[in-house]
């Protein structure tokens, strides 16, 4: 398991399997799960303002949505890029960041580096 990425909390999705931001719907239910890594090619759907922060939302191949802190973003972009068309293909999970839920690469910080640095 990658070093940092060692929270076991859980995390809200609804019921149709989007990852919650905030831990609300206003219908339906939340569906609280433990993040747990998933590989996926996810295609970047908006940017959007929340309520302290902007943060970027991503759909998977079954229109899933994923929100993601700028924070995440920059480093996503960085580590293993964007290609035309808005997709990025990586190992994902989900946590928290401050208030928000959101998803990151299931990297450690070493192993990101080594990526951008071409040795991964």
């Amino acid at each position: 398991m990658a070093d940092d990425l060692d929270d076991k909390a859980l995390v809200p999705f609804d019921e149709f399997g989007n990852l919650l931001r905030q831990s609300w719907v206003p219908e339906g239910e939340i569906v609280w799960r433990s993040p747990e890594p998933f590989t996926a090619r996810l295609q970047l759907a908006q940017f959007a303002r929340g309520r302290a922060a902007g943060y970027v939302m991503w759909l998977d191949d079954q229109t899933r949505m994923f929100p993601m802190s700028m924070t995440e973003f920059v480093q996503t972009v960085c580590t293993v890029g964007v290609e035309p068309g808005g997709y990025a293909e990586a190992e994902w999970i989900a946590h928290r960041r401050g208030g928000a839920y959101g998803i990151q690469l299931y990297m450690s910080r070493r192993e990101r580096r080594q990526v951008r640095r071409g040795n991964g």
